[in-house]
């Protein structure tokens, strides 16, 4: 089993960080690693992830993932810095000096029986001040970090129906449409969203949580939520980033859907219409599990809108950081 070659692309991603900025260097380790993905990851490959344990690939990326969490925690922010990090798959972690704010956080897939050598779980509920997750899906939502949040008397937000699904805690924040607050230093504003490849919100509830920082920095956040339906925003404020979900949103515009109307971009231009951000992220590219089922490790298509689309955007890979504009 030859990891080198992966473990050369990755590398070239290192001596390239994240920027606005095109750089064909990047991108070409960023579609490197998408195809080692997609060749060695799946049934019966080199580093099939439902076989073979311990799963040395995996072990890369839990390294990569507790080294940067690591340095994340020794960090001393300027004064009015925020610094997002990439974790894995769609989560993000929002740091400033006042607080620590995860989203979707998952520490790891414990879909394939793996274990948690460096207690990520319980490093993430000790650093994190407040926990949002916008949905119930286990890409999105991990019950054991869940529950190490709960116990340290961390805050954790999730959609009303999710919440019924857990024991009662005073830590534990249900969310409903409209529902406001404040925690954590910043302001809260959260609003319901429809899953990509959903007709309606009644079958998987989801959140987009809109938060605002004392200085006025805000995002909007929102998973798996289909952009192109319901997506709303507060009238007064200036959004700062949006991220978008992976592949495309729906059928409309899905490349060689017999539903097709037309191109990913032209989908995505109506989210910059609805909240004219200041900039865009790409999430939830790799997902494994998805890799896994057949699907492409989908950089190409984040890279692609990065060059067409009249906005400053990034595609960051998992335990990389980049300080936010404001």
């Amino acid at each position: 089993m030859n990891l080198r070659p992966f473990l050369r692309s990755l590398e070239e991603v290192n001596r390239h960080p994240p920027s606005f900025d095109l750089n064909p260097a990047r991108e070409k380790a960023l579609l490197d690693i998408g195809r080692y993905l997609e060749t060695h990851i799946r049934s019966g490959q080199p580093f099939d992830l439902k076989t073979v344990h311990p799963n040395p690939l995996w072990q890369v990326f839990e390294e990569r993932l507790h080294d940067a969490l690591t340095r994340a925690r020794d960090m001393n922010l300027p004064p009015g810095a925020c610094r997002m990090h990439q974790w894995y798959s769609s989560g993000v972690i929002f740091q400033t000096r006042d607080s620590v704010l995860g989203f979707d956080i998952v520490p790891m897939r414990r879909l394939y029986g793996w274990e948690d050598r460096f207690a990520q779980t319980e490093q993430l509920a000790d650093w994190l001040d407040a926990l949002f997750i916008t949905h119930r899906h286990e890409d999105h939502h991990d019950p054991d970090l869940v529950r190490a949040m709960l116990k340290a008397g961390k805050p954790v937000h999730m959609p009303e129906a999710l919440a019924q699904t857990w024991k009662e805690s005073p830590c534990l924040m249900p969310v409903r449409h409209d529902d406001q607050w404040d925690v954590a230093a910043v302001r809260v504003h959260a609003r319901r969203g429809i899953h990509v490849w959903r007709d309606d919100d009644r079958e998987l509830p989801l959140c987009v949580y809109e938060v605002v920082w004392p200085d006025q920095r805000a995002i909007v956040y929102g998973g798996d939520v289909d952009y192109t339906k319901v997506l709303e925003r507060s009238d007064d404020l200036a959004i700062d980033a949006f991220f978008l979900p992976w592949r495309a949103p729906n059928a409309s515009y899905e490349e060689g859907h017999e539903q097709q109307i037309g191109p990913l971009h032209e989908a995505v231009q109506q989210a910059l219409d609805k909240l004219n951000p200041a900039m865009l992220f790409y999430e939830h590219c790799a997902e494994l599990e998805h890799v896994y089922d057949g699907f492409a490790a989908s950089f190409d298509m984040a890279l692609d809108l990065k060059k067409r689309l009249p906005v400053r955007s990034e595609l960051l890979f998992w335990g990389e950081h980049i300080d936010l504009p404001h």
